[in-house]
């Protein structure tokens, strides 16, 4: 590194000397004006541009070098970072895409679910009403016939009463003393037999 100085501080006081030589050069050439003049001039302005090129390529090529180098390096690794991220972020989006597209699955399944339960639920809410009916129908025809049943047993027995009264009430009137006693001996045959 410090041999590097050295040079780079040659080449400066080189060029310093350089630049004094033309400027005194310039100086006497003011002195006697000609044509070689102006060709003078335009080589010197050759020669300067060649030791300032020769100069930067000689010292300032590997340290320009070196940074556009290091540079393009970071800039490369700043690009595959970024990129690196912004494959993280597509993969998470798409993920999120995914999940949301099993999700609507997921929630089109379940309202099909949820809808043939609830239909399930609805025809078996049907049967037990229409089995409750049946049985309340049954319960009330039951009720109905033991009512007839005991209505026209009551009536029955209020038509034999009504009829035993009417006959006690008929009978004596009707039957003489004969008619009695055949029907003794009528019931005293069939008792005997």
């Amino acid at each position: 590194m410090k041999g590097r100085h050295r040079i780079i501080l040659r080449a400066v006081v080189a060029s310093a000397l350089l630049m004094f030589v033309m400027g005194a050069v310039d100086a006497v050439a003011a002195e006697t004006s000609g044509s070689w003049r102006q060709t003078y001039d335009m080589i010197m302005v050759w020669v300067n541009f060649g030791i300032l090129a020769f100069i930067i390529v000689k010292f300032g090529k590997a340290p320009l070098m070196d940074f556009l180098l290091n540079r393009k390096a970071e800039l490369a690794r700043e690009i595959g970072d970024i990129e690196e991220k912004k494959e993280a972020v597509t993969a998470r989006i798409e993920d999120a895409y995914r999940v949301l597209d099993q999700s609507d699955a997921r929630f089109a399944e379940l309202k099909k679910k949820i809808v043939q339960q609830g239909e399930k639920k609805k025809q078996e809410i049907i049967e037990d009403a229409q089995e409750q009916s049946r049985l309340i129908l049954e319960t009330a025809k039951q009720k109905i016939e033991s009512r007839i049943v005991r209505a026209k047993s009551t009536f029955r027995a209020e038509l034999i009463d009504a009829a035993a009264e009417k006959a006690l009430e008929r009978l004596p009137k009707e039957i003489t003393e004969e008619d009695d006693r055949k029907l003794v001996e009528q019931y005293l045959a069939a008792s005997m037999k």
